[in-house]
């Protein structure tokens, strides 16, 4: 039978992998490249809660992550939707995928607290040569070889470990929370973007036609101030106002060309690349209350939801501060041997081998206050999370009554807006054919041309305005409404407040 220390793993050949491994660590890392995340060991496990759950990206997903970043997507033929939009940001965003970073490397943190509870096993190994015969032990050789283990497993900490575990868990659950305030964040950004987009559009056309319109007025007095019918200053005036209407046109032909490329920037295209999209600048009723919303915000605000994962953290880091003022106790075992082989180690070809077990108590006595000191100033950080929580959600409250009362303003606005714009070109039209026969002055057509024009402006705002403050809301509530409202289920597993559908009335 062929035993295992016919073959022994020679201490030399230890160090010399170790050694190995390292460098090929240290090297990995100085790589200036983006590296390649992997998993934490334990992603299989059968609850999140107890050691780790699945993670967003791993080998495989992070190079496609990275590929997709580095790599624009092929160009779009047909006109976008907000949708096609959003779905296009979540893929190539970089701020999304350092959200998706952060969540993993939550997850290692907590992989490294799981190993404070873990036996640390250390070994060395050593040679001395003794250049004087007299310092040589009797009956040894002047090459000594040295080999030591030990393996120290901490039994007591005082509650260190464990509330370093449970701190672990809350930056899981912070990372996790990032990633939904990144992702709503560039949803928000996108949807700015696109309405802006619509609404320059829209000024853009008015502005057009207020050119062609008053370029036919121009028209119109200088046929009348040629034959003698108005004076000069008619055409004059005619001139500064159709100036004016061309100066409106090129600010809005600029402001066109940077909402494209805003967009074109969050969808990592070309920024002169060609933006078509679909007019998605429409009326729908919000269908949720503002009770409801303010329920939902207080309750699954991403910002909030962040501020009361960081008391919970401030709580325990109170008790990872209160861990020293107990005693550590760890228990140890070492084993040494000292021989003139290479191969001096577990006793065999040793002159002198030792092992012992120990249980170590420690704890500090006198510090002068250093521990109660730490222990006060987390006390204070516990506070102070908890100040910002209030605050937090008295902004909340205050960001949520004042989006929804600004859509509820704007929702009113446009049908009032949409009767003055009928309104407006109805006036425009009998003032235009009234000049032409001379019953009306020259002011009285600018006067109306400029009426036409605002109302245009204030309605298509009105609609920017509704489908903005629309958008703001979904960000304050951390999910999108749809029209026919939110589905009946709870908002997010695990959430205090579930959706009653008699609020969405």
């Amino acid at each position: 039978m062929i035993q295992a220390r016919d073959y022994p793993l020679g201490p030399v050949r230890l160090l010399l992998l170790l050694t190995g491994l390292a460098f090929l660590t240290l090297t990995g890392c100085a790589d200036p490249t983006r590296q390649v995340i992997s998993k934490p060991f334990l992603v299989d496990s059968p609850s999140p809660e107890t050691i780790f759950g699945e993670a967003t990206i791993g080998p495989k997903a992070s190079k496609e992550a990275i590929q997709t970043i580095a790599v624009p997507p092929p160009p779009h033929t047909g006109p976008l939707t907000l949708d096609e939009c959003l779905e296009m940001a979540k893929k190539v965003s970089p701020s999304l995928d350092s959200a998706d970073q952060g969540y993993m490397g939550a997850l290692w943190s907590r992989w490294q607290a799981i190993t404070d509870f873990l036996p640390a096993v250390g070994v060395s190994y050593g040679r001395t040569y003794h250049g004087d015969r007299a310092t040589v032990p009797v009956g040894a050789g002047r090459n000594q070889y040295s080999f030591g283990a030990q393996i120290s497993q901490p039994l007591f900490t005082g509650g260190r470990n464990a509330a370093n575990y449970l701190l672990s868990q809350l930056g899981v659950s912070a990372a996790d929370i990032a990633k939904t305030q990144a992702r709503e964040d560039l949803l928000l950004a996108v949807k700015q973007a696109y309405f802006s987009i619509l609404a320059t559009e829209k000024a853009l056309n008015v502005a057009k036609s207020t050119v062609v319109n008053l370029q036919s007025h121009l028209n119109v007095a200088q046929n009348f101030f040629e034959v003698g019918m108005v004076p000069r200053n008619q055409v004059l005036e005619a001139e500064v106002e159709l100036a004016k209407a061309q100066q409106e046109e090129t600010t809005q032909s600029r402001n066109l060309v940077v909402n494209k490329a805003r967009l074109n920037i969050l969808l990592r295209r070309a920024v002169e690349a060609e933006v078509k999209i679909v007019d998605e600048l429409k009326y729908y009723k919000f269908p949720l209350t503002m009770d409801f919303c303010m329920n939902i915000g207080l309750n699954d605000n991403p910002e909030i939801r962040l501020a009361r994962n960081q008391v919970e953290a401030g709580a325990k880091n109170v008790d990872v501060a209160r861990s020293e003022l107990y005693p550590q106790i760890n228990l140890t075992y070492s084993n040494s041997s000292v021989g003139d082989s290479s191969r001096a180690h577990g006793g065999w070809a040793a002159n002198s081998s030792s092992w012992d077990v120990a249980a170590v108590a420690s704890l500090n006595v006198w510090e002068w206050g250093r521990s109660k000191a730490n222990v006060e100033k987390t006390k204070v950080a516990l506070n102070q999370a908890i100040n910002n929580l209030t605050s937090l959600e008295d902004n909340t409250k205050l960001e949520i009554t004042s989006n929804y009362q600004s859509l509820i303003s704007a929702g009113r606005n446009i049908d009032v807006s949409r009767k003055a714009v009928e309104s407006a070109a109805e006036d425009l039209r009998m003032v235009t054919e009234r000049y032409q026969e001379q019953v009306a002055t020259n002011t009285d057509v600018l006067d109306a041309q400029t009426r036409y024009t605002e109302a245009q402006y204030e309605h298509f705002q009105s609609l920017y305005n509704y489908n903005l403050a629309w958008a703001a809301i979904e960000r304050s509530l951390g999910r999108r409404v749809p029209a026919q409202g939110l589905p009946d289920q709870p908002l997010r597993p695990g959430s205090r407040f579930e959706v009653n559908p008699r609020n969405q009335q």
